[in-house]
C-alpha cells in the first residue's frame, strides 16, 4: 500500500484513527470496544509492512476479527442487530436460545 492508497483507505474509513510514529503508524478503530477500553491500545504497523499490505489486509489487522456483523432472524425477517435501538437490543439478550443438535 502506497501513500495514496493509505490516504484513500483512511478517507473511506472515518472511524479509523491513526498517528505516525518514528518507523510505524498506529491505528485504532474508534467503534470497537477493544480500543475504547484503554486509550493506549493501538495496532502498530511498520512502514515496511504497510507497503506489503492491501487495504483489506490492513483493515483485518486493525479490527483483529472484532468487527463482526450480527444478524438475527425474527418472525421470518433477517435484521442487522447493530441497527437495533436499546430496547430491541435488550430484548434480544433476554430471548431464549436453544442449542442446535
Amino acid at each position: 500500500m502506497n501513500k495514496q492508497e493509505l490516504d484513500q483507505f483512511l478517507e473511506a474509513h472515518q472511524n479509523i484513527e491513526w498517528q505516525e510514529d518514528t518507523d510505524a503508524i498506529l491505528f485504532r478503530n474508534a467503534n470497537l470496544p477493544w480500543y475504547q477500553e484503554e486509550a493506549h491500545r493501538a495496532t502498530r504497523v511498520t512502514i515496511d509492512k504497510l507497503q506489503q499490505l492491501t487495504p483489506d489486509q490492513l483493515l483485518q489487522s486493525i479490527n483483529k476479527g472484532l468487527d463482526v456483523e450480527c444478524i438475527t432472524r425474527i418472525t421470518g425477517y433477517f435484521a442487522k442487530t447493530r441497527s437495533f435501538n436499546p430496547g430491541k437490543a435488550a430484548e434480544l439478550k433476554e430471548r431464549y436460545k436453544s442449542a442446535l443438535e
